[in-house]
């Protein structure tokens, strides 16, 4: 696997230039054993978190997603290019599964994650529902108000400005509002 050429002193040195010729070669794909590995810890993994909202009364996102699986295959297929093999093994699906483990999941079951994408708890649900509603009553179907006077007027009612834009964010994703005047007015629609 390592190669070694002679130096003008006549010393062996690592030809490091041959393997990364082999390296930017070595596209690895997961071998099928892995993948069923894979696809094992997956279903776990997800029925693991549904275990966990159970015991703990709290409602929050199941803490893996396909990107996130995605991921993991990336990490497999990394750790296998490391050795220059053409498959990621069950090894390296573990490695994979381990780092994701430690990095993730912990993070996730801790509540720690709470506001990155994909993972919203049942508190902050009921927030966004509450300035959802409270925006709809204020903010009547063809009315004009200024984006700035209402995250002002929700952030002196203590409310984080991050849960304000987003939001406004889902409305604006659902068509209920949308931007006008250089996108410094909402107009709302629905």
């Amino acid at each position: 696997m390592f190669s070694f050429i002679q130096n003008h002193n006549g010393h062996n040195v690592y030809d490091s230039y041959g393997d990364g010729l082999n390296v930017r070669r070595c596209g690895p794909r997961l071998s099928e054993a892995a993948a069923e590995k894979l696809k094992n810890r997956y279903v776990l993994m997800r029925n693991g978190a549904t275990e966990h909202e159970r015991e703990t009364g709290k409602r929050t996102s199941i803490p893996i997603t396909v990107r996130q699986l995605e991921a993991i295959i990336r990490i497999s297929e990394s750790i296998a290019k490391m050795r220059l093999s053409p498959f990621a093994s069950e090894v390296d699906v573990e490695e994979a599964l381990r780092l994701f483990q430690v990095s993730t999941l912990d993070a996730a079951m801790s509540g720690s994650l709470a506001g990155a994408e994909g993972f919203t708890t049942e508190e902050d649900q009921e927030m966004l529902s509450r300035i959802e509603k409270q925006i709809k009553r204020r903010f009547v179907i063809g009315a004009q108000v200024s984006e700035h006077a209402i995250v002002q007027d929700f952030v002196k009612q203590k409310y984080p400005e991050r849960a304000i834009y987003k939001v406004i964010h889902f409305m604006l994703r659902r068509g209920e509002v949308q931007h006008r005047l250089q996108r410094k007015m909402l107009y709302r629609i629905k």
